[in-house]
């Protein structure tokens, strides 16, 4: 096709032929007119794609504000393990308590066994004395007349056998100092026991307590620094009663040391007693002499003494034995039944504790709500995003394609003969048609650049999030179309092209229609400038157009 405006100067003067053809073209107000109508329909086509822009941004800002169902689902994965822990750490401190009961049962039971080591001692302990007893009749029984005359004007004032015998048979109903001091212990254990059993006042308000900083602590979430506080001080109160225990087996220790040293020093008495007696060859007559009669009056003075003692002391001992009996069964009964009451109320607290912590149907039902929420609303949004389609459907413009072929095609024909001097002055040159047809490009590139930025800001606003997705991968996504939509804004506004503009490649030509429409865009743009007819200045610095 020829070209419509690129005529010689030289060529001769016009025939009235070719005047007569020339008036059959178009004139250039209807020209302009058709121009100005294709501006203005660009025009509402542009305000109509900002306002697309602004209700994408708009769903964009709503989208975001509101939570997704992964985020709730990790927030109740979140909520289910920070329950676990709680039970775990319920789980260990039932432990610690458990471990701590059997620490002190078998404390008690280290406790009864040195008592019976006490006891076994303190028979020993009788049977020794009865031995020195003997040794010592034995002694007295080897002693001579004068020496005998001494001893009994050295121990004339001293009490009789009868008498002594009398006072031991009254302190045999008194408990010797180390057993009271055993008896006052072991008392104490069981007061500070019974303290911890029988105040139910004191109970319910340490459980309440319990109870009220349960309940602060779970509002905003177990805190773990205030339960490991609280298992360290009973880890510290059972190592106090351990560090008790340890005393007291201590003390056990050195009362036995105590007896064991006596008995030594008593040894070593008898020793120093016998070196210091006569021998047997001097002692032998008066043995013989003496024998008899000795005999006589202490078996019946033996006899007329022990025998109401050794009834009242077998009496004593069973009557003894009766009250410890009975005072081990009612202690056996009572810890019984204090430790039966104790794990059944601890239980039932535990269980009303567990109870108001957490809910499992309540939460189960909430969290059933929640999906079905959330589901109506995936519903709703689809549905609005199905009728948005069918409303752009609506207000999508006609198709102007037939009238541009048809323009086109008239204006080539026109071209054709378009070689006289008027319309020489009124084309285009070749530099303002180079301009145009890069300005074309401009915008050709641009649009691309905008439908690939809006492309992928449409699929991170109506592609669903997958379930094994990273969101690094999206943030990713949405950084990149954050940065081309800056930059297409800086190149419209500054000129100033995108670092990664090569990657982009046009798609093909669509044939003589393209190519057609676009010399034709050139031709009427051409004309629109010589006119003064163009917004804004000089064509190539906008990309509205």
């Amino acid at each position: 096709m020829a070209d419509i405006g690129f005529l010689d100067e030289d060529e001769p003067a016009e025939t009235e032929d070719e005047l007569e053809e020339l008036g059959s073209l178009i004139s250039f107000a209807n020209l302009e007119h058709v121009v100005k109508h294709i501006i203005r329909k660009f025009k509402s086509l542009e305000a109509y794609n900002e306002s697309n822009d602004a209700t994408i941004k708009s769903l964009k800002g709503e989208l975001e504000v509101r939570a997704t169902i992964t985020g709730l689902d990790e927030v109740v994965t979140e909520l289910n393990q920070r329950i676990e822990q709680q039970q775990e750490q319920l789980y260990l401190t039932k432990e610690n308590v458990t471990s701590s009961e059997e620490a002190i049962d078998r404390l008690k039971g280290t406790q009864t066994q040195l008592e019976k080591k006490l006891d076994t001692v303190i028979k020993e302990k009788a049977v020794q004395d009865r031995l020195i007893r003997e040794t010592q009749d034995a002694l007295l029984d080897k002693v001579s007349l004068a020496e005998l005359n001494m001893f009994e004007a050295k121990f004339a004032g001293y009490t009789t056998k009868l008498e002594h015998q009398q006072i031991l048979n009254a302190l045999s109903d008194y408990a010797t100092l180390d057993v009271a001091e055993r008896i006052a212990e072991n008392m104490k254990v069981l007061s500070t026991r019974f303290d911890d059993y029988t105040r139910t006042a004191k109970l319910e308000q340490q459980l309440q307590e319990v109870r009220d900083w349960v309940g602060d602590e779970l509002q905003n979430y177990a805190k773990v620094a205030q339960t490991t506080m609280r298992i360290e001080e009973l880890a510290v109160h059972i190592k106090e009663q351990s560090l008790v225990f340890d005393q007291v087996y201590a003390s056990n220790n050195d009362q036995l040391r105590g007896l064991s040293d006596r008995i030594t020093s008593m040894y070593s008495e008898l020793a120093n007693d016998l070196q210091q007696r006569a021998m047997y060859d001097d002692l032998q007559q008066t043995k013989n002499s003496l024998q008899n009669y000795a005999l006589r009056k202490e078996t019946d003075a033996f006899q007329q003494d022990c025998v109401p003692k050794l009834k009242f002391c077998v009496a004593s001992i069973e009557a003894f034995d009766r009250r410890l009996g009975q005072q081990d069964d009612a202690i056996q009964r009572v810890d019984e039944v204090l430790l039966d009451k104790a794990g059944k109320y601890d239980i039932v607290i535990i269980n009303s504790r567990i109870e108001q912590c957490l809910q499992k149907e309540a939460a189960m039902k909430e969290f059933h709500g929640m999906y079905d929420k959330l589901q109506k609303f995936n519903k709703r949004f689809d549905e609005y995003i199905e009728q948005e389609s069918a409303r752009l459907d609506e207000f999508r413009p006609p198709d102007y394609g037939p009238m541009f072929e048809d323009l086109n095609q008239k204006v080539a024909l026109k071209a054709d003969k378009a070689d006289l001097v008027e319309m020489y002055q009124l084309k285009a040159n070749r530099i303002d048609a180079d301009e145009l047809a890069k300005l074309q490009d401009t915008i050709h590139r641009q649009l691309e650049y905008l439908s690939v930025t809006t492309f992928g800001l449409s699929k991170l606003c109506l592609a669903e999030v997958k379930q094994g997705e990273s969101k690094t991968l999206r943030m990713q996504q949405r950084t990149q179309v954050l940065m081309q939509s800056e930059a297409l804004w800086h190149w419209i506004l500054h000129n100033e092209p995108p670092p990664n503009l090569d990657t982009l490649r046009p798609p093909p030509a669509r044939g003589a229609r393209r190519s057609g429409m676009r010399r034709w865009l050139w031709f009427a743009a051409g004309v629109l400038h010589q006119t003064g007819l163009v917004y804004g200045g000089s064509l190539p610095g906008r990309t509205s157009c």
